[in-house]
Protein backbone atom coordinates (compact mmCIF):
# COMPACT_ATOMS: atom_id res chain seq x y z
CA UNK A 1 0.00 0.00 0.00
CA UNK A 2 1.53 3.07 -1.29
CA UNK A 3 2.08 6.17 1.46
CA UNK A 4 -0.16 8.51 -0.59
CA UNK A 5 -2.78 6.27 -0.13
CA UNK A 6 -3.02 6.26 3.53
CA UNK A 7 -2.16 10.22 3.94
CA UNK A 8 -5.83 10.80 1.45
CA UNK A 9 -7.22 8.05 3.98
CA UNK A 10 -8.13 5.92 0.87
CA UNK A 11 -6.62 3.23 3.97
CA UNK A 12 -6.99 3.77 7.44
CA UNK A 13 -4.69 1.70 10.12
CA UNK A 14 -6.39 -1.10 12.08
CA UNK A 15 -6.94 -0.11 15.66
CA UNK A 16 -4.33 -2.00 17.05
CA UNK A 17 -5.13 -1.04 21.47
CA UNK A 18 -1.86 -2.51 22.39
CA UNK A 19 -0.12 -0.68 25.31
CA UNK A 20 2.08 -1.31 28.14
CA UNK A 21 -0.07 -2.71 30.42
CA UNK A 22 1.60 -1.69 34.16
CA UNK A 23 -0.49 0.85 35.58
CA UNK A 24 0.64 4.28 35.27
CA UNK A 25 1.07 4.70 38.60
CA UNK A 26 3.49 2.42 39.07
CA UNK A 27 5.46 3.32 36.35
CA UNK A 28 9.47 3.82 38.23
CA UNK A 29 13.27 4.72 37.46
CA UNK A 30 16.35 5.39 38.80
CA UNK A 31 16.47 9.13 40.04
CA UNK A 32 12.71 9.18 39.31
CA UNK A 33 12.29 12.40 40.20
CA UNK A 34 14.40 13.88 37.42
CA UNK A 35 11.84 15.47 35.09
CA UNK A 36 11.55 14.17 31.53
CA UNK A 37 13.83 17.37 30.52
CA UNK A 38 16.52 15.00 31.68
CA UNK A 39 15.57 11.90 31.49
CA UNK A 40 14.49 12.23 28.14
CA UNK A 41 12.79 9.96 25.64
CA UNK A 42 10.65 7.93 28.54
CA UNK A 43 7.80 9.79 27.98
CA UNK A 44 7.06 7.11 24.79
CA UNK A 45 5.85 5.03 27.52
CA UNK A 46 3.97 6.96 29.30
CA UNK A 47 2.24 7.63 26.41
CA UNK A 48 1.26 4.07 25.46
CA UNK A 49 -0.49 3.52 29.46
CA UNK A 50 -2.46 6.48 29.13
CA UNK A 51 -3.94 5.51 25.82
CA UNK A 52 -4.42 1.67 27.28
CA UNK A 53 -5.96 3.04 29.96
CA UNK A 54 -8.33 4.79 27.95
CA UNK A 55 -9.14 1.59 26.38
CA UNK A 56 -9.79 -0.09 29.63
CA UNK A 57 -12.57 2.74 29.99
CA UNK A 58 -14.35 2.43 26.70
CA UNK A 59 -16.91 0.13 27.75
CA UNK A 60 -18.46 2.95 30.31
CA UNK A 61 -17.73 5.84 27.75
CA UNK A 62 -19.83 4.31 25.20
CA UNK A 63 -22.85 4.66 26.95
CA UNK A 64 -22.08 8.39 27.62
CA UNK A 65 -21.27 9.00 23.85
CA UNK A 66 -22.93 9.28 20.62
CA UNK A 67 -21.01 8.84 17.27
CA UNK A 68 -19.30 11.96 14.60
CA UNK A 69 -21.30 14.94 15.36
CA UNK A 70 -22.87 17.19 12.85
CA UNK A 71 -20.74 20.15 13.23
CA UNK A 72 -17.67 18.16 13.56
CA UNK A 73 -15.04 17.39 11.02
CA UNK A 74 -14.00 14.70 9.32
CA UNK A 75 -11.99 12.57 12.22
CA UNK A 76 -8.21 11.74 11.31
CA UNK A 77 -6.83 8.92 10.18
CA UNK A 78 -3.36 9.25 10.07
CA UNK A 79 -1.59 6.90 8.02
CA UNK A 80 -0.22 3.31 9.28
CA UNK A 81 3.14 3.95 7.27
CA UNK A 82 4.99 7.63 7.87
CA UNK A 83 8.15 8.88 9.31
CA UNK A 84 9.19 12.72 9.74
CA UNK A 85 11.15 15.31 11.55
CA UNK A 86 9.51 16.66 14.78
CA UNK A 87 10.55 19.62 17.46
CA UNK A 88 9.35 18.84 20.91
CA UNK A 89 8.83 20.93 23.85
CA UNK A 90 8.43 20.33 27.00
CA UNK A 91 7.55 22.23 30.66
CA UNK A 92 7.80 21.38 33.54
CA UNK A 93 6.64 23.59 36.55
CA UNK A 94 9.02 21.73 38.70
CA UNK A 95 11.51 24.36 37.30
CA UNK A 96 9.91 27.62 37.24
CA UNK A 97 12.71 28.83 39.08
CA UNK A 98 14.60 28.68 36.49
CA UNK A 99 14.60 30.77 33.59
CA UNK A 100 17.12 28.92 31.58
CA UNK A 101 15.15 27.39 28.83
CA UNK A 102 12.30 26.29 30.00
CA UNK A 103 9.93 25.12 28.27
CA UNK A 104 12.88 23.09 26.91
CA UNK A 105 12.83 22.37 23.37
CA UNK A 106 14.71 20.16 20.57
CA UNK A 107 15.11 18.34 17.86
CA UNK A 108 14.05 14.75 16.99
CA UNK A 109 12.48 12.04 14.75
CA UNK A 110 9.89 9.84 14.81
CA UNK A 111 8.44 6.70 12.81
CA UNK A 112 6.02 4.49 12.46
CA UNK A 113 4.76 0.80 10.68
CA UNK A 114 1.60 0.27 12.47
CA UNK A 115 0.78 -2.96 10.82
CA UNK A 116 3.90 -4.01 12.08
CA UNK A 117 3.53 -3.32 15.16
CA UNK A 118 7.09 -0.79 15.32
CA UNK A 119 7.80 3.02 16.40
CA UNK A 120 10.92 4.97 16.40
CA UNK A 121 11.37 7.83 18.34
CA UNK A 122 14.58 9.99 18.42
CA UNK A 123 14.75 13.06 20.50
CA UNK A 124 18.19 15.05 21.23
CA UNK A 125 17.71 17.75 24.19
CA UNK A 126 20.58 19.48 26.33
CA UNK A 127 21.24 19.22 30.39
CA UNK A 128 19.36 21.68 31.94
CA UNK A 129 22.26 24.80 32.67
CA UNK A 130 24.82 23.17 30.57
CA UNK A 131 24.06 23.95 27.28
CA UNK A 132 26.60 22.02 25.34
CA UNK A 133 25.97 18.88 26.72
CA UNK A 134 23.04 17.06 25.20
CA UNK A 135 21.32 13.50 25.50
CA UNK A 136 20.53 11.73 22.77
CA UNK A 137 18.01 9.15 23.71
CA UNK A 138 15.85 6.69 20.89
CA UNK A 139 13.01 4.82 21.90
CA UNK A 140 12.30 1.70 19.88
CA UNK A 141 9.08 -0.76 20.56
CA UNK A 142 8.59 -3.77 18.57
CA UNK A 143 5.66 -5.65 19.18
CA UNK A 144 5.86 -6.19 22.59
CA UNK A 145 9.12 -5.06 23.68
CA UNK A 146 10.81 -1.59 24.12
CA UNK A 147 13.90 -0.29 23.75
CA UNK A 148 15.88 2.65 25.20
CA UNK A 149 19.35 3.77 23.40
CA UNK A 150 21.27 6.24 24.30
CA UNK A 151 24.89 7.42 23.78
CA UNK A 152 24.82 8.83 20.59
CA UNK A 153 28.01 7.68 18.17
CA UNK A 154 28.66 4.96 21.03
CA UNK A 155 25.10 3.65 21.56
CA UNK A 156 23.67 1.91 24.52
CA UNK A 157 20.48 -0.23 24.91
CA UNK A 158 18.82 -1.20 27.93
CA UNK A 159 15.37 -2.78 28.17
CA UNK A 160 13.99 -1.12 31.43
CA UNK A 161 11.43 -3.76 32.82
CA UNK A 162 10.04 -1.32 35.55
CA UNK A 163 8.06 -0.59 32.54
CA UNK A 164 6.08 -3.75 33.27
CA UNK A 165 5.05 -5.43 30.29
CA UNK A 166 5.92 -3.86 27.09
CA UNK A 167 3.85 -3.45 23.72
CA UNK A 168 3.06 -1.47 21.16
CA UNK A 169 0.17 1.34 21.08
CA UNK A 170 -0.60 3.37 18.16
CA UNK A 171 -0.54 6.56 19.08
CA UNK A 172 -2.99 8.06 16.60
CA UNK A 173 -5.99 5.34 15.96
CA UNK A 174 -8.17 6.48 19.14
CA UNK A 175 -8.67 10.15 16.80
CA UNK A 176 -10.45 7.92 14.34
CA UNK A 177 -12.52 6.59 16.70
CA UNK A 178 -15.70 8.49 18.53
CA UNK A 179 -15.59 6.13 21.60
CA UNK A 180 -12.13 7.65 22.09
CA UNK A 181 -11.87 11.21 20.64
CA UNK A 182 -13.61 14.48 21.21
CA UNK A 183 -13.32 17.33 19.07
CA UNK A 184 -11.90 20.98 21.00
CA UNK A 185 -11.70 22.95 18.08
CA UNK A 186 -9.56 24.55 15.37
CA UNK A 187 -6.24 25.68 16.77
CA UNK A 188 -3.01 27.03 15.25
CA UNK A 189 0.26 25.16 15.79
CA UNK A 190 3.45 26.57 14.82
CA UNK A 191 1.99 28.85 11.71
CA UNK A 192 -0.12 25.63 10.38
CA UNK A 193 -3.71 25.07 11.16
CA UNK A 194 -5.48 22.02 12.49
CA UNK A 195 -8.35 20.71 14.08
CA UNK A 196 -7.78 19.24 17.94
CA UNK A 197 -8.76 16.03 19.45
CA UNK A 198 -8.85 15.12 22.84
CA UNK A 199 -8.66 11.32 24.10
CA UNK A 200 -11.37 10.65 26.49
CA UNK A 201 -10.64 9.51 29.44
CA UNK A 202 -10.58 10.07 33.36
CA UNK A 203 -7.12 9.32 34.03
CA UNK A 204 -5.70 12.58 35.55
CA UNK A 205 -3.04 12.05 32.73
CA UNK A 206 -4.61 13.85 29.30
CA UNK A 207 -3.25 13.23 25.32
CA UNK A 208 -4.19 15.05 22.66
CA UNK A 209 -3.94 15.47 18.73
CA UNK A 210 -4.02 18.19 16.18
CA UNK A 211 -4.35 17.33 12.59
CA UNK A 212 -4.34 18.88 9.38
CA UNK A 213 -6.87 16.72 7.65
CA UNK A 214 -4.85 12.66 7.71
CA UNK A 215 -1.47 14.46 8.52
CA UNK A 216 -0.42 14.74 12.46
CA UNK A 217 0.45 18.93 13.28
CA UNK A 218 0.93 17.99 16.80
CA UNK A 219 0.80 15.52 19.53
CA UNK A 220 0.43 16.53 23.45
CA UNK A 221 0.75 14.60 26.67
CA UNK A 222 0.31 16.29 30.00
CA UNK A 223 0.97 13.93 32.81
CA UNK A 224 0.87 14.55 36.63
CA UNK A 225 4.33 13.90 38.59
CA UNK A 226 2.37 11.50 41.52
CA UNK A 227 -0.36 9.14 42.00
CA UNK A 228 -2.87 11.99 43.82
CA UNK A 229 -2.26 14.27 40.52
CA UNK A 230 -0.19 17.46 42.23
CA UNK A 231 1.84 19.66 39.93
CA UNK A 232 1.99 18.23 36.05
CA UNK A 233 4.43 18.49 33.00
CA UNK A 234 3.65 18.51 29.75
CA UNK A 235 5.11 17.62 25.98
CA UNK A 236 4.75 17.88 22.63
CA UNK A 237 5.97 16.35 19.63
CA UNK A 238 5.20 18.65 16.44
CA UNK A 239 5.96 17.06 12.98
CA UNK A 240 7.14 18.13 9.91
CA UNK A 241 5.85 17.01 6.61
CA UNK A 242 5.40 13.48 6.19
CA UNK A 243 8.01 11.81 4.65
CA UNK A 244 8.13 8.70 2.41
CA UNK A 245 7.48 5.54 4.02
CA UNK A 246 10.12 3.90 6.79
CA UNK A 247 12.59 2.19 5.69
CA UNK A 248 12.78 -1.84 7.52
CA UNK A 249 15.99 -1.24 9.38
CA UNK A 250 14.92 1.88 11.23
CA UNK A 251 12.47 -0.85 12.90
CA UNK A 252 15.12 -3.41 13.57
CA UNK A 253 16.65 -4.05 17.20
CA UNK A 254 20.45 -3.58 17.38
CA UNK A 255 22.55 -6.42 18.03
CA UNK A 256 23.84 -4.00 21.27
CA UNK A 257 20.49 -4.76 22.68
CA UNK A 258 21.26 -8.52 23.36
CA UNK A 259 23.82 -7.97 26.20
CA UNK A 260 25.44 -5.05 28.44
CA UNK A 261 28.13 -2.95 27.01
CA UNK A 262 31.71 -4.70 27.14
CA UNK A 263 34.04 -3.35 30.32
CA UNK A 264 35.82 -0.39 29.20
CA UNK A 265 38.94 -1.03 27.53
CA UNK A 266 40.93 1.52 29.17
CA UNK A 267 40.22 0.33 32.27
CA UNK A 268 41.24 -3.50 31.63
CA UNK A 269 44.21 -4.84 33.79
CA UNK A 270 44.32 -1.98 35.81
CA UNK A 271 44.37 -2.06 39.71
CA UNK A 272 41.19 -0.79 41.47
CA UNK A 273 40.99 2.97 41.95
CA UNK A 274 39.91 5.19 45.02
CA UNK A 275 36.06 6.13 44.64
CA UNK A 276 34.64 9.18 46.52
CA UNK A 277 31.64 8.13 46.56
CA UNK A 278 28.20 10.37 47.63
CA UNK A 279 24.70 9.27 48.28
CA UNK A 280 20.99 10.65 49.08
CA UNK A 281 19.18 7.94 50.85
CA UNK A 282 16.72 7.24 53.49
CA UNK A 283 17.72 7.14 57.84
CA UNK A 284 15.33 5.07 59.05
CA UNK A 285 16.79 1.60 59.60
CA UNK A 286 19.86 0.22 59.30
CA UNK A 287 19.50 -0.86 55.71
CA UNK A 288 19.56 2.14 54.40
CA UNK A 289 23.01 2.22 54.92
CA UNK A 290 23.40 -1.03 52.45
CA UNK A 291 24.66 0.30 49.28
CA UNK A 292 24.69 -2.81 46.90
CA UNK A 293 22.58 -2.57 44.40
CA UNK A 294 22.42 1.40 44.87
CA UNK A 295 23.31 4.08 42.53
CA UNK A 296 25.73 6.39 43.84
CA UNK A 297 28.10 9.38 42.45
CA UNK A 298 30.87 11.48 42.39
CA UNK A 299 30.57 14.80 44.52
CA UNK A 300 29.71 16.87 41.46
CA UNK A 301 27.35 13.89 39.85
CA UNK A 302 25.85 14.13 43.38
CA UNK A 303 25.45 17.66 43.97
CA UNK A 304 23.56 17.74 40.83
CA UNK A 305 21.70 14.97 41.46
CA UNK A 306 20.34 16.41 45.03
CA UNK A 307 19.78 20.15 43.20
CA UNK A 308 17.15 18.45 40.49
CA UNK A 309 15.42 15.94 43.45
CA UNK A 310 15.13 19.04 45.72
CA UNK A 311 13.53 21.29 42.72
CA UNK A 312 11.19 18.79 42.09
CA UNK A 313 9.92 18.66 45.81
CA UNK A 314 10.18 14.91 45.73
CA UNK A 315 7.62 14.34 42.87
CA UNK A 316 8.63 10.73 42.24
CA UNK A 317 7.05 7.57 41.98
CA UNK A 318 8.88 6.08 44.29
CA UNK A 319 8.70 6.53 47.81
CA UNK A 320 12.80 7.43 48.80
CA UNK A 321 12.23 9.10 52.01
CA UNK A 322 15.30 10.78 51.77
CA UNK A 323 16.92 12.99 54.35
CA UNK A 324 20.66 11.75 54.76
CA UNK A 325 23.58 12.41 52.36
CA UNK A 326 26.50 9.97 53.03
CA UNK A 327 29.74 9.65 51.73
CA UNK A 328 32.27 6.61 51.43
CA UNK A 329 35.55 5.31 50.42
CA UNK A 330 35.51 2.83 47.85
CA UNK A 331 37.62 0.67 45.74
CA UNK A 332 36.04 -0.16 42.26
CA UNK A 333 37.57 -1.43 39.00
CA UNK A 334 38.01 0.91 36.57
CA UNK A 335 36.77 -1.36 33.55
CA UNK A 336 33.65 0.10 34.45
CA UNK A 337 30.01 -1.57 32.60
CA UNK A 338 27.09 -0.41 31.62
CA UNK A 339 25.13 1.78 34.50
CA UNK A 340 21.62 0.16 35.83
CA UNK A 341 18.55 2.57 37.15
CA UNK A 342 18.36 1.43 40.66
CA UNK A 343 15.49 2.21 43.13
CA UNK A 344 14.07 1.79 46.37
CA UNK A 345 15.19 0.91 49.72
CA UNK A 346 13.83 -2.11 52.29
CA UNK A 347 11.40 0.15 53.75
CA UNK A 348 10.22 2.40 50.90
CA UNK A 349 7.14 1.87 48.69
CA UNK A 350 7.40 -0.24 46.86
CA UNK A 351 10.44 -2.09 48.74
CA UNK A 352 13.74 -2.25 47.21
CA UNK A 353 16.52 -1.96 45.87
CA UNK A 354 15.97 -2.80 42.49
CA UNK A 355 18.20 -2.61 39.67
CA UNK A 356 17.63 -2.73 35.35
CA UNK A 357 19.45 -1.69 32.53
CA UNK A 358 22.70 -2.30 33.65
CA UNK A 359 25.43 -5.17 34.37
CA UNK A 360 25.17 -7.31 37.09
CA UNK A 361 28.72 -7.74 38.42
CA UNK A 362 30.73 -4.81 37.02
CA UNK A 363 30.36 -1.39 38.24
CA UNK A 364 28.30 0.93 36.11
CA UNK A 365 29.52 4.01 35.09
CA UNK A 366 27.36 7.29 33.34
CA UNK A 367 27.54 10.86 32.59
CA UNK A 368 24.08 12.31 34.64
CA UNK A 369 21.31 11.94 32.41
CA UNK A 370 23.22 9.46 29.68
CA UNK A 371 24.94 13.22 28.38
CA UNK A 372 27.75 12.28 25.63
CA UNK A 373 28.82 9.24 23.37
CA UNK A 374 28.48 5.99 25.38
CA UNK A 375 26.97 7.91 27.88
CA UNK A 376 30.69 9.07 29.03
CA UNK A 377 31.14 5.74 30.76
CA UNK A 378 34.52 5.43 29.72
CA UNK A 379 35.55 9.36 29.51
CA UNK A 380 38.58 10.34 31.68
CA UNK A 381 36.29 13.09 33.44
CA UNK A 382 33.25 15.04 32.64
CA UNK A 383 31.75 18.42 33.97
CA UNK A 384 28.71 16.73 35.21
CA UNK A 385 30.57 13.99 36.93
CA UNK A 386 29.65 10.50 36.80
CA UNK A 387 26.97 8.28 38.39
CA UNK A 388 27.57 4.84 39.39
CA UNK A 389 25.88 1.29 40.13
CA UNK A 390 27.13 -0.99 42.51
CA UNK A 391 25.72 -4.49 41.88
CA UNK A 392 25.83 -7.03 44.37
CA UNK A 393 26.90 -9.41 42.55
CA UNK A 394 30.29 -7.52 41.73
CA UNK A 395 30.86 -6.93 46.09
CA UNK A 396 34.34 -8.01 47.17
CA UNK A 397 34.28 -10.37 50.15
CA UNK A 398 35.58 -8.83 53.32
CA UNK A 399 39.07 -8.61 53.13
CA UNK A 400 39.48 -8.89 49.19
CA UNK A 401 39.76 -6.32 46.26
CA UNK A 402 39.18 -6.31 42.60
CA UNK A 403 42.01 -7.56 40.77
CA UNK A 404 43.77 -6.43 37.52
CA UNK A 405 41.22 -9.38 35.62
CA UNK A 406 38.13 -7.65 37.57
CA UNK A 407 36.97 -7.09 34.25
CA UNK A 408 36.95 -10.47 33.35
CA UNK A 409 35.76 -12.12 36.61
CA UNK A 410 35.68 -11.87 40.53
CA UNK A 411 34.24 -9.03 41.97
CA UNK A 412 34.69 -5.79 41.03
CA UNK A 413 34.36 -2.76 44.32
CA UNK A 414 34.53 -3.07 48.28
CA UNK A 415 34.13 -0.60 50.87
CA UNK A 416 36.95 0.67 52.36
CA UNK A 417 35.08 3.16 55.07
CA UNK A 418 31.90 5.21 55.90
CA UNK A 419 33.26 8.45 56.16
CA UNK A 420 30.59 10.89 56.90
CA UNK A 421 26.45 11.28 57.39
CA UNK A 422 24.92 14.58 57.32
CA UNK A 423 21.37 15.58 57.41
CA UNK A 424 19.81 17.05 54.32
CA UNK A 425 18.52 19.86 56.09
CA UNK A 426 21.71 21.14 56.70
CA UNK A 427 22.44 21.29 53.60
CA UNK A 428 19.69 22.50 52.10
CA UNK A 429 18.41 24.87 54.93
CA UNK A 430 21.65 26.05 57.01
CA UNK A 431 23.93 26.84 53.99
CA UNK A 432 21.20 27.42 51.40
CA UNK A 433 22.09 24.64 48.79
CA UNK A 434 19.25 25.24 46.17
CA UNK A 435 20.04 28.77 45.91
CA UNK A 436 24.10 28.20 44.49
CA UNK A 437 22.21 25.19 42.20
CA UNK A 438 19.81 27.51 40.77
CA UNK A 439 22.26 30.24 40.06
CA UNK A 440 24.32 27.67 38.20
CA UNK A 441 21.61 26.80 36.02
CA UNK A 442 20.51 30.18 35.26
CA UNK A 443 24.26 31.50 34.24
CA UNK A 444 24.59 27.93 32.27
CA UNK A 445 27.98 27.40 32.60
CA UNK A 446 28.57 24.50 35.01
CA UNK A 447 27.47 23.66 38.82
CA UNK A 448 30.95 24.79 40.38
CA UNK A 449 29.19 27.09 43.46
CA UNK A 450 26.35 24.06 44.06
CA UNK A 451 29.94 21.42 43.98
CA UNK A 452 31.70 23.87 46.49
CA UNK A 453 28.88 24.09 48.90
CA UNK A 454 28.66 20.18 49.30
CA UNK A 455 31.96 19.67 49.21
CA UNK A 456 31.97 22.05 52.64
CA UNK A 457 29.36 20.29 54.20
CA UNK A 458 31.75 17.34 54.88
CA UNK A 459 34.90 19.22 55.02
CA UNK A 460 33.93 19.61 58.24
CA UNK A 461 31.59 20.36 61.20
CA UNK A 462 32.03 24.07 61.53
CA UNK A 463 28.86 25.96 60.36
CA UNK A 464 30.71 28.94 60.16
CA UNK A 465 32.82 27.36 56.69
CA UNK A 466 30.54 25.87 55.68
CA UNK A 467 30.64 22.23 57.45
CA UNK A 468 27.85 19.98 59.00
CA UNK A 469 27.65 17.73 61.78
CA UNK A 470 28.49 13.89 61.32
CA UNK A 471 24.94 12.60 62.37
CA UNK A 472 26.94 8.60 62.53
CA UNK A 473 26.06 5.17 60.62
CA UNK A 474 23.44 3.34 61.84
CA UNK A 475 24.40 2.74 64.65
CA UNK A 476 23.83 6.46 65.87
CA UNK A 477 19.96 6.07 65.59
CA UNK A 478 19.52 3.45 68.64
CA UNK A 479 21.09 0.37 67.17
CA UNK A 480 23.75 -1.58 67.69
CA UNK A 481 26.92 0.16 66.71
CA UNK A 482 28.77 -3.22 66.17
CA UNK A 483 26.32 -4.02 63.17
CA UNK A 484 27.56 -3.79 59.64
CA UNK A 485 25.66 -3.37 57.02
CA UNK A 486 28.13 -0.92 54.61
Amino acid sequence: MGFAENLNGATSCKRLWLGICCSFHLLTLAHSTLPVETYAGYEVDWMSSIIRAAKDEINLLKTLVDSQLVDEPVRPRIPCRFAADINFTSYDPGWVALPVGYPATGKGFFAQDAEKKAMRVLTIRDFPGMGQLYTNLTALVLENASYHITGGNDPICRQLHLFGQQRYSDFFSWAADPDLSEYIGQRVVAGRACNLWILRSTHQSKISLCADGNAPVELNMTLPKNNSGGTSFNISYQFGPLKATPVPEQFEKPQICDKPAPPCENGRGLDPVVLDAYIFHPGMTAGDYNIEDQNVADLAGDAIFICVDRLQKETSFIDHNYTLISRYNLEVSPAFGQYALCNGYPDTKPPGPSCTGGDSRLVGRQAPSSVGDGESRCAADNPLGFWFTLPKGGRCPPGQRASRDAWASGCTWSVQKRLKTIQQSCLLKEHGFLKYCMVDAVERKGFARTNQVLQAAFASEDPSTGGCADVGGPGAHGRSKSMVVV
